[in-house]
């Protein structure tokens, strides 16, 4: 009966290794994608080019963070 008990851990174990790099490569994914996104958003906006390259350093020196700063205060809003 230890036997089994063993292959239930091993497989229970080999299944959250495998959701664990499900969660990690999605959120890799996704780190990546909203990256590109500010990138081409600043590259596009209608900023200085002083503004463009201070935003720039920004979201190379803080990847995640700088991407988030340029989506919540950094992108000009359009006025309807």
């Amino acid at each position: 009966m230890s036997h089994l008990a063993q292959l239930s851990q091993d497989a229970v174990a080999h299944g959250l290794g495998a959701g664990l790099t499900v969660v990690i490569v999605a959120a890799a994914l996704f780190h990546i994608v909203f990256f590109l996104a500010a990138l081409f958003s600043i590259l596009g906006a209608d900023v200085g080019c002083g503004g463009k390259l201070l935003w720039l350093i920004v979201i190379f020196c803080l990847p995640f963070f700088g991407s988030l700063l340029w989506f919540v205060a950094g992108r000009p809003r359009r006025g309807y």
